[in-house]
């Protein structure tokens, strides 16, 4: 009797071994699965949702501006239109210096005499005004015959009192900064909530209102004025631009979204030759926007410009900028780059301690081949290829939950919005505020997270296996072939 139950204990114990190892192995590929899906399906929507807003914050902002500087300014170039009469004594906007045949409307006979402090005409060899604007564009043209896709307007922005009448006979009034339409723009149908209308009356101007107009009561066609004041001759008198409801837009994420109407450039320029506007988050007033199809290529875009604005020898009159640096988005941008290196770090960090399951389970199975190890050290092998076989096995490990975690992830991603509309229906209210997350959230897998995971895992698995590897590689076959 005592014999029969030594024989079955000496069967049993290693299958309860081998059955604890096996399952044992199951949950390590099974915890790394679960990290894995968790960290692809976070890092996708978040990789998502920052790409919906960088192209909100472009779409109505070119991702390039190029804005005149102190140089231009101060230059006689600009100056001496109001000292022209063929310039009607006013300064003019990069539009309409674009659009004026003679870059130099000084005529020294009628013209009022030029002032002793400024500077001196930048002049060309042959004599002519050197015309940064004409110049200016003129490269640009050049450029789209190289780089597809891209385009160029100027724009201005000013500002005005917005009064419009609703639909219960009230009307809503307040301050307004207008930013003139950029027929070019690629995004500008995107923004566009409805099909345009036609302003059959010539004496009122199209122009598309935020949505939050919508929301508080105004109507497509509803009619309204801007009004402003210009310098006469005694005092300030308001003067007033007729304008109709043509439309409504989403300004996305932007400061000064709500306050923003896109109107004609006819608009802008009337007031801005009335008095010179601010920019309340620091945007220049007047520029040229330039789009390009690809976001990454902006700053290589840029820097392609600066060096054709150098050579043709206007770079000192212009600052070309990325969306990185606008006034309106570089605290965004920034906050975007603290999130991704944290998610990172925190992906990083569960990645780890799911991997570290894996030392737990090749510990336990060196220690149950401990014979198997020392008869194949006796036999010849080496420490490295005995090292080797369990470093594998956590490689293995580590492919398999990278493997089962990717597909689950996909899987989730494409199910994504019956899980948003599940969660939604449990809380009572939508899960994600639609203001800053849209109607949907995005449901591609992310390249750069599945290409973190798929070098980030088998690396940690690799290292979690070498220590139990190293133990194993160290056993000494005599004494542990005499214990057994």
């Amino acid at each position: 009797m005592l014999f029969e139950l030594q024989v079955a204990l000496k069967y049993l114990i290693p299958r309860r071994k081998a059955l604890s190892t096996a399952l044992i192995s199951v949950l390590s590929v099974l915890v790394i699965s679960l990290v894995i899906w968790l960290v692809l399906v976070f890092l996708s929507v978040t990789s998502g949702m920052e790409k919906n807003w960088l192209q909100k914050l472009t779409s109505l902002h070119a991702p390039i501006r190029i804005a005149p500087t102190d140089a231009y300014y101060n230059s006689y170039f600009y100056q001496v239109d109001s000292l022209s009469a063929a310039s009607n004594y006013s300064l003019k906007t990069i539009g309409e210096k674009n659009q004026t045949a003679a870059s130099d409307p000084y005529a020294e006979d009628t013209d009022l005499e030029i002032p002793p402090y400024w500077s001196r005409p930048d002049r060309l060899p042959s004599g002519g005004l050197c015309d940064p604007v004409k110049d200016a564009f003129r490269e640009l043209a050049s450029l789209q015959a190289t780089i597809p896709g891209l385009a160029f307007q100027d724009y201005e922005i000013s500002g005005a009192l917005l009064r419009i009448g609703i639909s219960n006979g009230s009307s809503l009034s307040q301050m307004t900064y207008l930013l003139s339409i950029s027929e070019k723009n690629p995004n500008l149908a995107s923004l566009i909530m409805n099909a345009p209308i036609e302003i059959v009356d010539t004496a009122d101007f199209p122009v598309y209102l935020p949505k939050s107009y919508k929301e508080n009561g105004v109507n497509i066609g509803d009619r309204g004025t801007l009004s402003f004041s210009a310098p006469s001759a005694a005092s300030l008198q308001e003067q007033r631009i007729w304008v109709r409801a043509a439309g409504f837009y989403d300004p996305g994420i932007l400061a000064i979204g709500n306050k923003c109407v896109l109107v004609p450039n006819e608009i802008t320029r009337s007031i801005a030759a009335a008095n010179q506007t601010i920019s309340p988050d620091g945007t220049p007033t007047n520029g040229i926007f330039v789009w390009v199809k690809d976001l990454k290529r902006a700053d290589e875009t840029a820097s392609l410009i600066e060096e054709r604005f150098a050579a043709a020898g206007i770079g000192s009159y212009w600052k070309v900028s990325t969306y990185e640096n606008f006034e309106f988005s570089k605290d965004l941008l920034a906050q975007f780059q603290s999130d991704r290196t944290l998610l990172l770090l925190i992906a990083s960090i569960i990645l780890i301690v799911a991997c570290s399951n894996i030392i737990s389970l090749l510990v336990l199975l060196v220690n149950d081949k401990k014979k198997e190890i020392a008869i194949l050290q006796s036999m010849g092998a080496s420490f490295c290829s005995i090292a080797s076989i369990f470093a594998a096995c956590g490689v293995v490990m580590g492919a398999l939950g990278c493997l089962f975690g990717s597909l689950a992830a996909v899987f989730t991603l494409h199910h994504l919005d019956h899980l948003v509309a599940f969660l939604s229906s449990l809380q009572g209210r939508a899960a994600f505020n639609p203001a800053f997350f849209g109607h949907s959230l995005p449901n591609q897998l992310s390249g750069e997270a599945f290409v973190f995971v798929l070098i980030a895992t088998p690396l940690l698995s690799l290292a979690a296996g070498l220590i139990p590897a190293l133990k194993a590689s160290r056993i000494h076959p005599s004494s542990t072939l005499r214990s057994e």
